[in-house]
């Protein structure tokens, strides 16, 4: 890879190279037979983005409501666990970065 990581999997390999095995492992894997895994990876896949030529995109706005909370953007942090195993701050600093991006 050449440059800054621009997609899932870019950042998937990048993980690969620098955590220990065991733990990349535990981040990539799913529970039991990875049955949800699959099916969630295959949905992603089925996920078809049409591209548009010759669009104004002066003015683009990615706003959604979850929850019924308008957020700017459709990227949400996951509940998950064990953190440190990537960064020595863990879920704290992921809680921080979730509170800097508050509204």
């Amino acid at each position: 890879m050449v440059g800054e990581p621009v997609n899932v999997n870019e950042f998937q390999e990048l993980a690969r190279e620098v955590l220990p095995k065991m733990y990349y492992d535990f981040y990539a894997g799913g529970a039991e037979d990875q049955y949800t895994l699959k099916e969630n990876v295959e949905a992603f896949h089925r996920i078809m983005i049409r591209p548009r030529i010759l669009v104004d995109v002066s003015r683009i706005d990615m706003s959604t409501t979850v929850l019924g909370y308008k957020i700017s953007a459709p990227i949400l942090i996951a509940p998950t666990a064990l953190h440190k195993l990537a960064h020595p701050e863990g879920e704290v600093a992921t809680a921080r970065a979730a509170a800097a991006l508050k509204p």
